[in-house]
């Protein structure tokens, strides 16, 4: 008697998703805080010197955010593509 197997069912898109949201979100509510800090300090102070240089890491961040998706949405086409051209592993198991 063959054994019935279960395909992987497609990619489910909704990890990368939710992950690019929050992602976006922390950052956004992190710039915020961030600037906040930086306007209420006096220029050239520790506190304003620190948020200054931690809101630029962000703005640098913000530039490579682009990629980041790209490179998810890479990932994800081809983790399809080895789905429906891959082979089996030669079990013998009829898959459905």
């Amino acid at each position: 008697m063959e054994k019935l197997q279960l395909k992987n069912s497609a990619v489910d898109l909704t990890g990368l998703a939710i992950g690019i949201v929050v992602l976006g979100i922390v950052v956004s509510i992190g710039a915020t805080i961030l600037l906040n800090v930086r306007d209420t300090n006096t220029a050239n102070d520790a506190a304003y010197n620190l948020a200054n240089s931690a809101a630029t890491g962000l703005l640098e961040y913000g530039n490579w955010f682009d990629i980041l998706v790209i490179v998810g949405v890479a990932a994800v086409v081809l983790s399809l593509i080895f789905m429906a051209f891959g082979r089996g592993g030669g079990t013998g198991v009829t898959t459905y």
